[in-house]
Protein backbone atom coordinates (compact mmCIF):
# COMPACT_ATOMS: atom_id res chain seq x y z
CA UNK A 1 0.00 0.00 0.00
CA UNK A 2 0.85 3.69 -1.14
CA UNK A 3 -0.03 7.31 -0.78
CA UNK A 4 1.12 9.70 -3.55
CA UNK A 5 0.19 13.03 -0.94
CA UNK A 6 -0.71 16.30 -1.96
CA UNK A 7 -0.63 15.68 -5.90
CA UNK A 8 -2.00 17.84 -8.64
CA UNK A 9 -3.93 15.74 -10.75
CA UNK A 10 -4.51 15.88 -14.37
CA UNK A 11 -8.18 14.44 -14.48
CA UNK A 12 -8.79 13.55 -18.37
CA UNK A 13 -12.45 12.89 -17.67
CA UNK A 14 -13.16 16.81 -16.35
CA UNK A 15 -10.37 18.32 -18.22
CA UNK A 16 -9.27 19.54 -14.73
CA UNK A 17 -6.16 19.70 -12.37
CA UNK A 18 -7.62 18.75 -9.06
CA UNK A 19 -5.74 18.47 -5.69
CA UNK A 20 -5.29 15.10 -4.57
CA UNK A 21 -4.51 11.81 -2.51
CA UNK A 22 -3.68 8.76 -4.83
CA UNK A 23 -3.87 5.67 -2.76
CA UNK A 24 -2.13 2.77 -4.44
CA UNK A 25 -2.60 -1.11 -3.68
CA UNK A 26 -0.18 -3.61 -5.14
CA UNK A 27 -0.42 -2.45 -9.09
CA UNK A 28 -3.58 -0.84 -8.77
CA UNK A 29 -5.43 2.60 -7.95
CA UNK A 30 -7.46 1.50 -4.51
CA UNK A 31 -8.74 5.29 -4.08
CA UNK A 32 -8.70 9.16 -5.38
CA UNK A 33 -8.97 10.92 -2.02
CA UNK A 34 -10.11 14.55 -3.43
CA UNK A 35 -10.04 15.85 0.20
CA UNK A 36 -6.55 15.01 0.68
CA UNK A 37 -7.34 13.48 3.80
CA UNK A 38 -7.07 9.74 3.38
CA UNK A 39 -3.57 7.92 3.99
CA UNK A 40 -2.61 4.01 4.05
CA UNK A 41 1.04 2.25 4.09
CA UNK A 42 4.16 4.34 2.60
CA UNK A 43 3.31 8.00 2.53
CA UNK A 44 5.04 9.54 -0.39
CA UNK A 45 4.70 13.72 -0.77
CA UNK A 46 4.41 15.00 -3.80
CA UNK A 47 4.13 18.98 -2.65
CA UNK A 48 2.06 19.84 -5.58
CA UNK A 49 3.51 18.19 -8.20
CA UNK A 50 1.54 17.68 -11.43
CA UNK A 51 0.61 13.57 -11.85
CA UNK A 52 -1.35 12.48 -14.96
CA UNK A 53 -1.88 8.81 -16.55
CA UNK A 54 0.53 7.53 -18.99
CA UNK A 55 0.34 7.46 -22.48
CA UNK A 56 -0.86 5.39 -25.34
CA UNK A 57 0.47 5.56 -28.75
CA UNK A 58 -2.29 4.80 -31.23
CA UNK A 59 -0.37 3.49 -34.22
CA UNK A 60 3.30 1.98 -34.57
CA UNK A 61 5.42 -0.20 -35.87
CA UNK A 62 8.00 -1.14 -32.97
CA UNK A 63 10.20 -3.20 -35.46
CA UNK A 64 11.15 0.12 -36.32
CA UNK A 65 13.01 0.72 -33.65
CA UNK A 66 14.94 -2.58 -33.99
CA UNK A 67 14.45 -3.88 -30.66
CA UNK A 68 12.13 -6.59 -29.50
CA UNK A 69 9.55 -5.43 -27.73
CA UNK A 70 11.15 -6.64 -24.49
CA UNK A 71 14.55 -4.18 -25.29
CA UNK A 72 11.93 -1.30 -26.98
CA UNK A 73 9.61 -1.27 -23.59
CA UNK A 74 12.98 -0.25 -21.28
CA UNK A 75 12.49 3.24 -23.39
CA UNK A 76 9.25 3.32 -23.66
CA UNK A 77 7.99 2.90 -19.88
CA UNK A 78 11.22 5.36 -19.33
CA UNK A 79 9.48 8.11 -21.09
CA UNK A 80 5.84 7.56 -19.70
CA UNK A 81 4.25 5.20 -22.87
CA UNK A 82 2.89 2.17 -21.12
CA UNK A 83 0.41 1.27 -24.22
CA UNK A 84 1.02 0.96 -27.84
CA UNK A 85 -1.34 0.03 -30.46
CA UNK A 86 1.49 -2.30 -32.25
CA UNK A 87 0.74 -2.78 -36.21
CA UNK A 88 3.01 -5.96 -36.47
CA UNK A 89 2.78 -6.17 -40.35
CA UNK A 90 6.49 -5.63 -40.44
CA UNK A 91 7.03 -9.12 -39.03
CA UNK A 92 4.03 -10.19 -40.76
CA UNK A 93 5.75 -10.14 -43.83
CA UNK A 94 8.66 -11.91 -42.67
CA UNK A 95 7.21 -14.65 -40.69
CA UNK A 96 3.22 -14.36 -40.60
CA UNK A 97 1.61 -15.87 -37.36
CA UNK A 98 4.87 -16.76 -36.07
CA UNK A 99 5.99 -13.19 -36.06
CA UNK A 100 2.89 -11.75 -34.64
CA UNK A 101 2.78 -14.65 -31.57
CA UNK A 102 6.63 -13.52 -31.09
CA UNK A 103 5.66 -9.63 -30.71
CA UNK A 104 2.56 -10.43 -28.15
CA UNK A 105 4.62 -12.47 -25.72
CA UNK A 106 7.71 -10.52 -25.34
CA UNK A 107 7.15 -8.01 -22.95
CA UNK A 108 6.58 -7.49 -19.15
CA UNK A 109 5.29 -4.35 -18.42
CA UNK A 110 4.52 -2.92 -21.61
CA UNK A 111 0.43 -3.06 -22.54
CA UNK A 112 0.97 -4.18 -25.91
CA UNK A 113 -1.62 -4.76 -28.14
CA UNK A 114 -2.01 -5.29 -32.06
CA UNK A 115 -4.62 -4.77 -35.30
CA UNK A 116 -4.40 -7.43 -37.35
CA UNK A 117 -2.30 -6.88 -40.44
CA UNK A 118 -4.29 -6.00 -43.38
CA UNK A 119 -2.20 -6.54 -45.92
CA UNK A 120 -0.18 -9.20 -46.00
CA UNK A 121 1.98 -8.44 -48.64
CA UNK A 122 0.43 -5.22 -49.14
CA UNK A 123 0.45 -5.49 -53.11
CA UNK A 124 1.09 -8.21 -55.59
CA UNK A 125 3.94 -5.85 -56.54
CA UNK A 126 6.70 -7.82 -54.07
CA UNK A 127 7.63 -10.58 -52.73
CA UNK A 128 6.56 -11.29 -49.54
CA UNK A 129 7.84 -14.22 -46.69
CA UNK A 130 4.30 -15.08 -45.91
CA UNK A 131 0.35 -14.25 -46.14
CA UNK A 132 -2.11 -13.15 -43.91
CA UNK A 133 -5.84 -14.20 -45.27
CA UNK A 134 -9.02 -14.32 -44.04
CA UNK A 135 -8.21 -17.72 -41.97
CA UNK A 136 -5.23 -15.45 -39.96
CA UNK A 137 -7.82 -12.29 -39.51
CA UNK A 138 -10.37 -14.30 -38.03
CA UNK A 139 -7.90 -15.97 -35.60
CA UNK A 140 -6.37 -13.02 -34.43
CA UNK A 141 -9.53 -11.12 -34.30
CA UNK A 142 -10.56 -13.64 -31.45
CA UNK A 143 -7.58 -12.50 -29.39
CA UNK A 144 -7.91 -9.90 -26.62
CA UNK A 145 -5.21 -8.11 -27.41
CA UNK A 146 -6.21 -7.61 -31.32
CA UNK A 147 -8.12 -4.06 -30.92
CA UNK A 148 -8.99 -4.71 -34.88
CA UNK A 149 -8.02 -4.87 -38.21
CA UNK A 150 -4.70 -2.92 -39.11
CA UNK A 151 -4.13 -0.04 -41.36
CA UNK A 152 -5.66 -0.47 -44.70
CA UNK A 153 -3.04 0.67 -47.36
CA UNK A 154 -4.72 -0.99 -50.60
CA UNK A 155 -7.00 1.93 -50.46
CA UNK A 156 -7.47 1.41 -54.27
CA UNK A 157 -8.31 -1.93 -53.44
CA UNK A 158 -11.32 -0.83 -51.03
CA UNK A 159 -12.68 1.45 -53.28
CA UNK A 160 -12.78 -0.59 -56.37
CA UNK A 161 -14.25 -3.08 -54.29
CA UNK A 162 -11.68 -5.95 -53.91
CA UNK A 163 -13.42 -8.58 -52.37
CA UNK A 164 -10.68 -10.05 -50.65
CA UNK A 165 -9.90 -7.01 -48.37
CA UNK A 166 -13.96 -5.91 -48.17
CA UNK A 167 -13.81 -9.40 -46.29
CA UNK A 168 -11.22 -8.71 -44.02
CA UNK A 169 -13.22 -5.04 -43.08
CA UNK A 170 -16.38 -6.96 -42.35
CA UNK A 171 -14.68 -9.82 -40.26
CA UNK A 172 -13.18 -6.79 -38.16
CA UNK A 173 -17.04 -4.99 -38.20
CA UNK A 174 -18.22 -9.12 -37.20
CA UNK A 175 -15.98 -8.64 -34.20
CA UNK A 176 -16.96 -4.74 -32.63
CA UNK A 177 -13.51 -3.93 -33.58
CA UNK A 178 -11.84 -0.70 -35.34
CA UNK A 179 -10.47 -0.55 -39.15
CA UNK A 180 -7.65 1.56 -39.60
CA UNK A 181 -7.19 3.74 -42.40
CA UNK A 182 -3.86 4.62 -44.74
CA UNK A 183 -5.05 6.53 -47.55
CA UNK A 184 -2.07 9.58 -48.61
CA UNK A 185 -3.22 12.03 -50.63
CA UNK A 186 -7.19 10.95 -51.14
CA UNK A 187 -9.23 13.39 -51.06
CA UNK A 188 -13.26 14.11 -52.81
CA UNK A 189 -15.59 11.60 -53.94
CA UNK A 190 -12.81 8.46 -53.77
CA UNK A 191 -12.09 9.40 -50.03
CA UNK A 192 -15.63 9.33 -49.09
CA UNK A 193 -15.82 5.88 -51.02
CA UNK A 194 -13.17 4.59 -48.62
CA UNK A 195 -14.52 5.70 -45.71
CA UNK A 196 -18.26 3.94 -46.08
CA UNK A 197 -16.70 0.77 -46.12
CA UNK A 198 -15.70 1.15 -42.81
CA UNK A 199 -12.57 2.53 -42.31
CA UNK A 200 -12.36 4.33 -39.15
CA UNK A 201 -8.85 6.32 -39.40
CA UNK A 202 -5.69 7.79 -40.75
CA UNK A 203 -2.21 8.28 -40.13
CA UNK A 204 -1.60 10.00 -43.63
CA UNK A 205 -2.28 13.29 -44.06
CA UNK A 206 0.13 15.48 -45.13
CA UNK A 207 -1.33 19.38 -45.28
CA UNK A 208 -3.80 21.22 -43.03
CA UNK A 209 -7.14 20.74 -45.65
CA UNK A 210 -6.34 17.09 -46.25
CA UNK A 211 -6.56 16.56 -42.76
CA UNK A 212 -9.63 18.62 -41.83
CA UNK A 213 -11.19 17.17 -44.96
CA UNK A 214 -10.77 13.70 -43.03
CA UNK A 215 -11.50 15.24 -39.91
CA UNK A 216 -14.92 16.28 -41.16
CA UNK A 217 -15.84 12.98 -42.86
CA UNK A 218 -15.60 11.50 -39.12
CA UNK A 219 -12.17 9.75 -39.24
CA UNK A 220 -10.25 9.53 -36.53
CA UNK A 221 -6.81 11.84 -37.82
CA UNK A 222 -3.77 10.57 -36.28
CA UNK A 223 -0.96 13.11 -36.67
CA UNK A 224 2.09 11.83 -37.07
CA UNK A 225 5.60 13.11 -35.67
CA UNK A 226 7.74 10.11 -35.77
CA UNK A 227 11.35 9.45 -37.36
CA UNK A 228 10.36 9.28 -41.01
CA UNK A 229 6.94 11.39 -41.40
CA UNK A 230 7.04 14.60 -38.93
CA UNK A 231 3.43 16.18 -39.37
CA UNK A 232 2.98 17.80 -36.03
CA UNK A 233 2.24 20.99 -37.65
CA UNK A 234 -0.93 19.68 -38.99
CA UNK A 235 -1.86 20.71 -35.13
CA UNK A 236 -1.91 24.83 -36.64
CA UNK A 237 -5.03 23.69 -38.70
CA UNK A 238 -6.66 21.34 -36.36
CA UNK A 239 -6.27 23.35 -33.01
CA UNK A 240 -9.51 25.43 -33.35
CA UNK A 241 -11.08 21.98 -34.05
CA UNK A 242 -13.09 19.45 -31.74
CA UNK A 243 -10.14 17.82 -31.01
CA UNK A 244 -11.72 14.54 -29.47
CA UNK A 245 -10.71 12.67 -32.70
CA UNK A 246 -7.51 13.93 -33.26
CA UNK A 247 -4.45 11.38 -31.56
CA UNK A 248 -1.07 11.97 -31.90
CA UNK A 249 1.13 8.96 -32.57
CA UNK A 250 4.31 7.94 -33.69
CA UNK A 251 4.46 5.20 -36.67
CA UNK A 252 8.12 4.81 -37.37
CA UNK A 253 10.31 5.52 -34.61
CA UNK A 254 14.19 5.01 -34.29
CA UNK A 255 16.58 4.89 -31.41
CA UNK A 256 17.58 8.86 -31.46
CA UNK A 257 13.94 9.53 -30.85
CA UNK A 258 13.20 7.08 -28.20
CA UNK A 259 15.90 8.47 -26.46
CA UNK A 260 14.98 12.39 -26.72
CA UNK A 261 11.54 11.20 -25.19
CA UNK A 262 9.07 9.37 -27.61
CA UNK A 263 5.82 10.78 -27.10
CA UNK A 264 7.21 13.27 -24.21
CA UNK A 265 9.36 15.06 -27.19
CA UNK A 266 6.29 14.86 -29.36
CA UNK A 267 4.10 16.60 -26.74
CA UNK A 268 6.76 19.31 -26.21
CA UNK A 269 6.21 20.28 -29.55
CA UNK A 270 2.77 20.81 -29.59
CA UNK A 271 3.00 23.23 -27.61
CA UNK A 272 3.22 25.39 -30.08
CA UNK A 273 0.05 24.59 -31.45
CA UNK A 274 -1.78 23.50 -27.83
CA UNK A 275 -1.78 24.14 -24.15
CA UNK A 276 -0.63 21.16 -22.60
CA UNK A 277 -4.09 19.88 -20.81
CA UNK A 278 -5.17 19.75 -24.59
CA UNK A 279 -2.21 17.79 -25.91
CA UNK A 280 -1.93 15.34 -23.46
CA UNK A 281 -5.18 14.18 -24.27
CA UNK A 282 -4.24 13.27 -28.03
CA UNK A 283 -2.23 10.74 -25.92
CA UNK A 284 -4.01 9.40 -23.62
CA UNK A 285 -8.45 10.10 -23.62
CA UNK A 286 -8.56 10.17 -27.31
CA UNK A 287 -6.90 6.77 -28.12
CA UNK A 288 -8.61 4.83 -24.87
CA UNK A 289 -11.48 5.93 -26.60
CA UNK A 290 -11.13 5.18 -29.70
CA UNK A 291 -9.69 1.63 -28.60
CA UNK A 292 -12.26 1.27 -25.71
CA UNK A 293 -9.12 1.38 -23.62
CA UNK A 294 -8.91 1.88 -19.88
CA UNK A 295 -6.27 4.58 -18.98
CA UNK A 296 -6.86 7.86 -16.33
CA UNK A 297 -6.78 7.90 -12.74
CA UNK A 298 -9.49 6.61 -10.74
CA UNK A 299 -10.52 3.30 -8.98
CA UNK A 300 -9.55 0.68 -10.67
CA UNK A 301 -7.37 0.88 -12.75
CA UNK A 302 -3.82 0.41 -13.16
CA UNK A 303 -0.85 2.34 -11.26
CA UNK A 304 0.19 4.12 -14.30
CA UNK A 305 1.27 7.72 -13.75
CA UNK A 306 3.89 10.25 -14.99
CA UNK A 307 4.92 12.57 -12.41
CA UNK A 308 6.23 16.04 -13.45
CA UNK A 309 8.46 17.92 -11.93
CA UNK A 310 7.46 21.17 -14.67
CA UNK A 311 4.23 20.05 -16.04
CA UNK A 312 4.40 23.09 -18.65
CA UNK A 313 7.27 22.00 -20.29
CA UNK A 314 6.29 17.68 -19.80
CA UNK A 315 9.88 17.58 -17.98
CA UNK A 316 9.29 13.98 -15.75
CA UNK A 317 10.05 13.61 -12.38
CA UNK A 318 9.16 9.85 -11.72
CA UNK A 319 7.54 7.47 -14.10
CA UNK A 320 5.37 4.73 -12.02
CA UNK A 321 3.99 1.34 -13.71
CA UNK A 322 1.45 -0.82 -12.08
CA UNK A 323 2.50 0.24 -9.05
CA UNK A 324 6.47 0.82 -9.26
CA UNK A 325 8.37 3.03 -9.91
CA UNK A 326 10.30 2.88 -13.26
CA UNK A 327 14.08 2.38 -11.95
CA UNK A 328 12.57 -0.83 -9.22
CA UNK A 329 11.43 -2.65 -12.94
CA UNK A 330 12.90 -5.83 -13.03
CA UNK A 331 12.86 -6.26 -16.36
CA UNK A 332 13.21 -9.80 -18.66
CA UNK A 333 16.60 -10.95 -18.83
CA UNK A 334 18.39 -11.26 -22.54
CA UNK A 335 17.54 -14.04 -24.34
CA UNK A 336 17.68 -15.59 -28.27
CA UNK A 337 14.29 -15.00 -29.46
CA UNK A 338 13.20 -18.14 -30.96
CA UNK A 339 12.20 -17.06 -34.51
CA UNK A 340 13.50 -18.97 -38.02
CA UNK A 341 16.29 -17.53 -40.11
CA UNK A 342 14.43 -15.51 -42.63
CA UNK A 343 17.29 -14.40 -45.07
CA UNK A 344 17.41 -16.72 -48.06
CA UNK A 345 19.63 -14.47 -51.08
CA UNK A 346 19.77 -16.03 -54.22
CA UNK A 347 21.22 -14.02 -57.10
CA UNK A 348 24.06 -13.46 -60.17
CA UNK A 349 26.39 -11.03 -60.71
CA UNK A 350 24.84 -10.16 -63.98
CA UNK A 351 22.15 -9.12 -62.25
CA UNK A 352 23.29 -6.59 -60.87
CA UNK A 353 24.05 -4.48 -64.52
CA UNK A 354 22.16 -1.44 -65.22
CA UNK A 355 22.82 -0.23 -68.40
CA UNK A 356 23.08 3.72 -69.26
CA UNK A 357 23.86 3.70 -73.02
CA UNK A 358 20.59 5.68 -74.73
CA UNK A 359 17.46 6.69 -74.25
CA UNK A 360 15.72 8.33 -70.86
CA UNK A 361 15.60 6.57 -67.42
CA UNK A 362 13.36 6.76 -64.50
CA UNK A 363 15.04 8.16 -61.27
CA UNK A 364 13.56 7.42 -57.72
CA UNK A 365 13.88 11.26 -56.01
CA UNK A 366 13.56 10.90 -52.30
CA UNK A 367 12.02 13.93 -50.27
CA UNK A 368 13.15 14.96 -46.78
CA UNK A 369 10.66 14.31 -44.00
CA UNK A 370 8.27 12.83 -45.95
CA UNK A 371 7.59 8.73 -47.26
CA UNK A 372 6.70 10.32 -50.50
CA UNK A 373 9.09 10.39 -53.62
CA UNK A 374 8.88 12.11 -56.78
CA UNK A 375 9.98 10.66 -60.43
CA UNK A 376 12.07 12.23 -62.59
CA UNK A 377 13.64 11.65 -65.69
CA UNK A 378 16.77 12.31 -67.26
CA UNK A 379 19.06 10.67 -70.58
CA UNK A 380 20.65 7.62 -70.06
CA UNK A 381 24.20 9.63 -70.45
CA UNK A 382 23.25 12.39 -68.15
CA UNK A 383 22.14 9.95 -65.46
CA UNK A 384 25.41 7.90 -66.05
CA UNK A 385 27.73 11.03 -65.62
CA UNK A 386 25.91 11.54 -62.68
CA UNK A 387 25.96 8.06 -61.30
CA UNK A 388 30.12 9.00 -62.13
CA UNK A 389 29.75 12.00 -59.62
CA UNK A 390 27.62 9.87 -57.17
CA UNK A 391 25.14 12.53 -57.47
CA UNK A 392 22.69 9.69 -58.65
CA UNK A 393 22.93 5.63 -57.31
CA UNK A 394 22.00 1.98 -57.94
CA UNK A 395 19.69 0.77 -56.06
CA UNK A 396 18.37 -3.09 -55.91
CA UNK A 397 15.80 -4.84 -53.91
CA UNK A 398 16.61 -8.88 -53.55
CA UNK A 399 14.02 -11.47 -52.81
CA UNK A 400 15.23 -12.61 -49.16
CA UNK A 401 12.62 -14.98 -47.91
CA UNK A 402 12.19 -18.07 -50.53
CA UNK A 403 15.44 -17.93 -52.27
CA UNK A 404 13.20 -16.79 -56.12
CA UNK A 405 16.09 -15.41 -56.81
CA UNK A 406 13.98 -11.78 -57.62
CA UNK A 407 16.18 -9.12 -58.79
CA UNK A 408 14.65 -5.24 -59.18
CA UNK A 409 16.83 -2.86 -60.11
CA UNK A 410 16.78 1.06 -61.04
CA UNK A 411 18.69 4.30 -59.66
CA UNK A 412 17.61 7.12 -56.80
CA UNK A 413 18.87 10.76 -56.88
CA UNK A 414 21.06 12.48 -54.82
CA UNK A 415 20.91 9.88 -51.63
CA UNK A 416 24.85 8.87 -50.94
CA UNK A 417 27.50 10.79 -51.87
CA UNK A 418 30.32 7.80 -50.77
CA UNK A 419 29.86 3.75 -49.86
CA UNK A 420 27.52 1.43 -50.10
CA UNK A 421 24.31 0.70 -47.41
CA UNK A 422 22.30 -2.36 -47.60
CA UNK A 423 19.58 -3.84 -45.27
CA UNK A 424 17.02 -6.19 -44.30
CA UNK A 425 14.27 -3.65 -43.18
CA UNK A 426 12.60 -2.37 -46.53
CA UNK A 427 8.83 -1.51 -45.99
CA UNK A 428 6.71 -3.87 -46.74
CA UNK A 429 8.29 -7.20 -47.44
CA UNK A 430 11.37 -6.55 -45.79
CA UNK A 431 13.56 -7.68 -48.58
CA UNK A 432 16.83 -6.84 -49.22
CA UNK A 433 17.71 -3.46 -50.22
CA UNK A 434 20.63 -2.32 -51.12
CA UNK A 435 22.49 1.32 -52.75
CA UNK A 436 25.01 2.36 -53.91
CA UNK A 437 27.55 2.53 -56.93
CA UNK A 438 30.64 -0.07 -56.43
CA UNK A 439 29.50 -2.93 -57.78
CA UNK A 440 32.55 -4.65 -55.32
CA UNK A 441 31.32 -3.12 -52.50
CA UNK A 442 27.43 -4.00 -53.52
CA UNK A 443 28.34 -7.60 -53.72
CA UNK A 444 30.38 -8.00 -49.71
CA UNK A 445 27.69 -5.90 -48.47
CA UNK A 446 25.12 -8.60 -49.94
CA UNK A 447 27.15 -11.14 -48.51
CA UNK A 448 27.52 -9.67 -45.43
CA UNK A 449 23.47 -9.37 -44.76
CA UNK A 450 23.13 -13.40 -45.24
CA UNK A 451 26.39 -14.01 -42.77
CA UNK A 452 24.85 -11.69 -39.83
CA UNK A 453 21.62 -13.37 -40.86
CA UNK A 454 20.07 -9.81 -41.53
CA UNK A 455 20.16 -5.96 -40.42
CA UNK A 456 22.47 -2.74 -41.34
CA UNK A 457 25.61 -3.48 -43.67
CA UNK A 458 27.96 -0.25 -44.93
CA UNK A 459 30.76 -0.94 -47.16
CA UNK A 460 33.37 1.49 -48.61
CA UNK A 461 36.46 0.54 -50.49
CA UNK A 462 36.04 -2.92 -49.12
CA UNK A 463 35.89 -1.71 -45.25
CA UNK A 464 32.65 -2.98 -43.72
CA UNK A 465 30.30 -1.98 -40.49
CA UNK A 466 27.49 -3.64 -39.04
CA UNK A 467 24.71 -3.96 -37.30
CA UNK A 468 22.40 -7.11 -36.81
CA UNK A 469 19.41 -7.57 -36.55
CA UNK A 470 18.83 -11.20 -36.62
CA UNK A 471 15.24 -11.21 -35.33
CA UNK A 472 13.50 -11.37 -38.75
CA UNK A 473 16.01 -9.54 -40.52
CA UNK A 474 14.45 -6.20 -38.36
CA UNK A 475 14.98 -6.46 -34.79
CA UNK A 476 17.93 -6.79 -32.19
CA UNK A 477 16.97 -8.63 -28.77
CA UNK A 478 19.50 -6.99 -26.83
CA UNK A 479 19.55 -3.22 -26.12
CA UNK A 480 23.42 -2.71 -24.93
CA UNK A 481 24.44 -4.40 -28.01
CA UNK A 482 22.15 -2.61 -30.43
CA UNK A 483 23.36 0.73 -29.09
CA UNK A 484 26.72 -0.20 -29.32
CA UNK A 485 26.90 -1.21 -33.05
CA UNK A 486 24.64 1.19 -33.99
CA UNK A 487 27.27 3.87 -32.53
CA UNK A 488 30.20 2.34 -34.45
CA UNK A 489 27.98 2.04 -38.11
CA UNK A 490 26.58 5.46 -37.84
CA UNK A 491 29.76 6.85 -36.96
CA UNK A 492 31.00 4.78 -39.94
CA UNK A 493 28.83 6.47 -42.79
CA UNK A 494 28.48 9.97 -41.06
CA UNK A 495 28.38 12.66 -43.81
CA UNK A 496 27.71 10.09 -46.69
CA UNK A 497 24.24 11.27 -46.74
CA UNK A 498 21.93 14.32 -47.20
CA UNK A 499 19.20 12.60 -45.00
CA UNK A 500 19.21 12.74 -41.03
CA UNK A 501 18.97 8.06 -40.83
CA UNK A 502 19.61 7.20 -44.21
CA UNK A 503 18.76 3.47 -43.42
CA UNK A 504 15.45 4.53 -42.50
CA UNK A 505 14.81 6.88 -45.21
CA UNK A 506 15.87 3.57 -47.56
CA UNK A 507 13.49 1.65 -46.23
CA UNK A 508 10.80 3.50 -47.69
CA UNK A 509 12.05 3.63 -51.05
CA UNK A 510 10.63 -0.30 -51.19
CA UNK A 511 7.12 0.74 -49.85
CA UNK A 512 4.87 0.55 -53.42
CA UNK A 513 1.89 1.82 -51.70
CA UNK A 514 3.50 5.33 -51.20
CA UNK A 515 3.49 7.53 -53.82
CA UNK A 516 5.30 8.12 -56.61
CA UNK A 517 8.28 6.19 -57.76
CA UNK A 518 9.64 2.85 -55.94
CA UNK A 519 11.39 0.30 -56.08
CA UNK A 520 10.98 -3.91 -54.93
CA UNK A 521 11.86 -6.87 -55.76
CA UNK A 522 10.27 -7.09 -58.92
CA UNK A 523 11.51 -4.00 -60.37
CA UNK A 524 10.42 -0.02 -60.12
CA UNK A 525 6.61 1.36 -59.27
CA UNK A 526 4.76 4.24 -60.40
CA UNK A 527 1.69 4.76 -58.31
CA UNK A 528 0.89 0.65 -58.04
CA UNK A 529 2.10 -0.49 -61.44
CA UNK A 530 5.49 -1.58 -62.31
CA UNK A 531 7.88 0.29 -65.20
CA UNK A 532 10.85 -0.03 -66.13
CA UNK A 533 13.92 1.91 -65.22
CA UNK A 534 14.31 2.34 -68.71
CA UNK A 535 11.83 4.42 -70.66
CA UNK A 536 11.50 3.16 -74.32
CA UNK A 537 11.28 5.40 -77.12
Amino acid sequence: MMTLKNAKILDIFSGEVLDANIIINNSSIEMVDFNCSVEKGKVIDLKNKVVSPTFIDGHIHIESSHLTPGEFEKLSLKFGVSKVVEDPHEIANVLGLEGIEFILNDTKYLDLYITAPSCVPSTNLESSGAKIGMEEIEKLMKLDKCLGLGEVMNYMGVINEDEEILKKIEIAKKYKKVVDGHCPQLRGELLNKYISKGVMSDHEAVDIEEAIEKLRLGLKVMVREGSVSKNIDLLEGLKDKDLRNVILVSDDINLEDLRRGYLINSLRKALKYLDPLDAIKLVTINPAEYFNLNIGIKPGNSADLIIYENFEEFKIYKVMIKGKFYEDLEFKSKKDAKVKNSVNVKYKKEDLNIKLDEGKVRVIKPIKNSLITKEIILDAKEAKKLMEENKINRIYVLERHKGLGNVGKGLVYNFLNKGVLASTYAHDSHNLIVVGNNLDDIIIAIEKIKEIGGGFVAVDNGNVEYLRLEVAGLMSPSLERFEEERKKLYKFIEGWSQFEDPFLTLSFLALPVIPELKITDKGLVKNLKLVDYLIKS
